[in-house]
């Protein structure tokens, strides 16, 4: 079985999975490692606090994460309350793509476009694929998880069209709805979530078609986003160039984010477990997120 350690590096340099299933693995890291016996309770709550801390920060771009984390480790009573509390949150997490699904229910009928991979996304899709047309998949460079995305709805009976990421204008006029994930929710609503979410809000709105954005509220974070561009790059975690161009180029330099900013005035609507969120219902939960993450980075 693989050491804690090992199972953090597969968090951190994981390059397949949504935000979804990191969290999931986040949480049962956390869980294990309080059912663990053999240490003091002193000592066991350090291991706990410096995995988490250490998990918190693995990906930048995914608030959830952090937020689970500083929810879990914001609990009193020692390591046997650490490991409840984490598995109540596996328990809710668990069921929270189905009531997102019924809060979603009346905005997702005909022809949808979405990008990238999501498993809150492919969660609610599938629940409604009787009401659902067709849905317009981007294939995602530079890995095309998007090509994933295309066979898993269409292994679900869904009509499924699959685009390079260039062609998403061409067919937006003909979308009821842009529908995407997030990786985070900015306290001030704005989203993080895969590259080119960003470009596809903005060509929706030109083309006055509805971006729903669904995501669990684990997603939302304390932090907005930064005026500094060095600042801003580390929340859109850059990863190796060889990803886009194998053979480098003389002169030519390669930028590969895996994230970008879209902001709060391009969503139409925030879709959570929930329901609908405003703004003010965003400053709230990011209010708490903070305070969670006060306790473990300075309590």
């Amino acid at each position: 079985m693989d050491t804690i350690e090992q199972r953090i590096d597969a968090v951190r340099n994981d390059r397949e999975h949504g935000s979804r299933w990191l969290v999931q693995q986040t949480i049962t890291i956390l869980r294990d490692l309080a059912q663990e016996q053999g240490a003091a309770q002193e000592e066991q709550m350090a291991h706990l606090l410096k995995a988490g801390r250490t998990l918190a920060h693995a990906r930048p771009a995914m608030a959830a994460l952090s937020s689970a984390v500083g929810h879990i480790l914001s609990v009193q009573g020692g390591p046997q309350a650490v490991a409840q509390i984490a598995q109540q949150l596996l328990q809710d997490y668990a069921t929270a793509t189905e009531r997102i699904a019924q809060h979603a229910q009346p905005y997702l009928s005909g022809c949808l476009l979405t990008c990238s991979i999501s498993g809150t996304v492919l969660d609610v899709l599938s629940a409604h694929r009787q009401q659902i047309a067709q849905v317009i998949v981007l294939e995602g460079r530079p890995r095309y998880e998007g090509r994933e995305t295309a066979r898993i709805l269409g292994a679900q009976g869904i009509a499924v069209t699959l685009l390079t990421d260039a062609q998403a204008a061409i067919f937006i006029p003909q979308c009821q709805a842009i529908v995407v994930g997030a990786d985070s929710i900015l306290a001030n609503g704005d989203v993080l979530n895969k590259a080119g979410t960003a470009l596809l809000a903005y060509a929706a709105r030109g083309h006055n078609v509805p971006v729903y954005v669904l995501c669990e509220t684990l997603k939302v974070a304390p932090q907005r986003w930064p005026q500094d561009f060095q600042q801003a790059q580390a929340l859109l975690e850059e990863k190796e160039p060889e990803e886009v161009l194998e053979r480098p180029l003389p002169g030519v330099t390669v930028r590969n984010f895996y994230f970008d900013h879209t902001p709060y005035t391009l969503v139409n609507k925030v879709i959570t477990e929930r329901g609908l969120l405003t703004l003010p219902d965003i400053q709230a939960i990011a209010i708490t997120a903070e305070k969670n993450a006060h306790t473990l980075f300075e309590g």
